[in-house]
């Protein structure tokens, strides 16, 4: 019995001494770095119940980053986050992640060139098909994302988007009833349900295709918007956006392109 009560010390002082900084971060940032990105993490310990939690999480790239506050990884590969506001909670199984979003401003913790959206979301993402140790989505991978907000605001300027490769820039604007509804096959976005309002202007996003990892460009969204109030508020957001015919319902249809750091907006026909 003596024997078994020093070996079972002897295992949890490892456990509390060990260089999980070391284990944890090297096993981390191979699969990161693969698609391009950066991890730094202010300190790594295990906790309660059964796992181990980071905080001061940043993860960056050329064209973006996240910061969380606390993340935690339990041994049955469950995990919560302390991040942007809210809290976020999921499951990681074989080849798939489901993740479950709570009051989550990315505002407050994603950087995105010059852009923000201040909007607290809601709602479920699920990504299968995937390779977790290598990060990268291939044609097989598919997700399902479903989220709400209530409303928020919008604000900031594409970069290189306007005429001449000049910033596009987009002022700020109130959104109301955000709703998005899609399906992610491959790097191909298809869009059930996607819209919001702002001051008396409809968005509507119809599809969407991803840039690659290995190319980073390619990037193409299709979207359209229309005035549903003549407001002089409606009449400056529809003047921000290049020229475009309106169809017999009113709408102006426009697509994104190039890449998430140099992306371009252009008339669709």
């Amino acid at each position: 019995m003596r024997v078994l009560l020093f070996v079972a010390a002897f295992l949890i002082a490892v456990l509390l001494t060990a260089p999980l900084d070391r284990w944890v971060l090297d096993a981390a940032r191979r699969p990161l770095a693969a698609v391009g990105a950066e991890l730094s993490v202010e300190s790594v310990r295990l906790a309660l119940p059964a796992g181990v939690r980071a905080t001061s999480v940043g993860i960056d790239m050329d064209e973006a980053g996240i910061d969380i506050d606390s993340f935690y990884v339990g041994l049955t590969r469950n995990f919560e986050a302390d991040a942007c506001g809210g809290h976020i909670r999921g499951s990681i199984e074989d080849h798939s992640i489901s993740v479950e979003l709570d009051g989550v401003d990315l505002s407050r913790c994603l950087r995105v060139g010059k852009l923000a959206v201040e909007s607290a979301l809601d709602g479920t993402l699920k990504l299968d098909g995937i390779d977790l140790w290598n990060s990268r989505l291939g044609d097989a991978a598919s997700a399902r994302i479903d989220l709400t907000s209530e409303g928020g605001m919008f604000r900031g300027s594409l970069e290189h988007a306007g005429q001449g490769g000049a910033d596009l820039p987009l002022g700020e604007w109130e959104f109301n009833d955000l709703v998005l509804h899609a399906s992610l096959t491959g790097h191909e976005l298809t869009v059930e349900e996607g819209h919001t309002l702002t001051s008396g202007v409809e968005w509507e996003l119809l599809g969407a295709k991803l840039p690659s990892p290995e190319s980073r460009n390619g990037l193409r969204i299709d979207f359209r918007t229309r005035q549903v109030e003549d407001t002089p508020r409606s009449r400056a957001l529809i003047g921000l956006m290049p020229k475009a015919a309106a169809d017999a319902s009113g709408w102006r249809n426009y697509r994104v392109t190039g890449s998430l750091a140099s992306p371009r907006v252009i008339v669709l026909d």
